[in-house]
């Protein structure tokens, strides 16, 4: 009788500390989803506001801006009818910048928290939460997924042998899209995954193998 006893106390001890330990679970997740939910919004509203500030600024100066712009297309009219035999090599040099994975991937203020190497085959550039992650070029959009390890994360690849990874990302931007442009806001920077601190962790790969981010852009040391 106290056998079984005992093995009825087990049963109820092993069922409460897994209750308790899906509790603790569901509570990060619950934790994690209004921190992301969070920083979208903050996000949200700084956009608003850049944007309430653009046209107001357009709406004050709309008689320069007429100005300028004529005096713009007259210069371009002038520097066209002299460049007609560099036209195409100059579109053709664009075109492939365009899908080069050349710009910074955060746009505003970061710091270098781990380098490429062997062992970390990735650049991780510190940033504050809610800080935009941009697209470093022109591409499709390969994959939006969340890890266990790396959180939020993006793949884009850039239909010319590279491909690009975000990850440990706050939220992402990508309802109802397939592509994406170079320099578009794609995600923000958030502390998702396994990650001590907020950052954004980036990796470029050229032909599947992962190259050094730090060949392609110019960060800050």
């Amino acid at each position: 009788m106290k056998f079984v006893i005992a093995i009825m106390l087990i049963i109820v001890l092993l069922i409460t500390a897994w209750f308790y330990a899906e509790n603790v679970k569901l509570k990060k997740q619950v934790e994690k989803q209004e921190e992301e939910l969070e920083i979208s919004t903050n996000y949200i509203k700084q956009l608003n506001k850049r944007i309430a500030e653009d046209r107001d600024l357009v709406s004050s100066s709309q008689t320069s801006e007429e100005k300028i712009q004529k005096l713009m297309n007259t210069y371009l009219e002038e520097q066209n009818k002299h460049a007609n035999g560099d036209a195409d090599e100059v579109a053709q040099y664009s075109e492939q910048r365009r899908f080069l994975p050349d710009i910074n991937p955060i746009k505003g203020d970061f710091a270098i928290s781990q380098r490429y190497s062997e062992e970390h085959p990735a650049l991780d550039l510190a940033a504050p939460k809610g800080t935009e992650v941009v697209a470093v070029a022109a591409g499709e959009i390969l994959s939006v997924y969340y890890d266990d390890i790396y959180g939020n994360v993006i793949m884009i690849d850039h239909l010319n042998e590279y491909a690009t990874l975000y990850a440990h990302l706050a939220t992402t931007f990508f309802e109802g899209k397939s592509t994406v442009e170079k320099g578009e806001t794609i995600a923000l920077v958030g502390n998702t995954g396994n990650s001590s601190a907020p950052h954004l962790h980036y990796e470029i790969m050229l032909e599947g193998n992962n190259v050094n981010p730090e060949e392609y852009i110019d960060v800050k040391k």
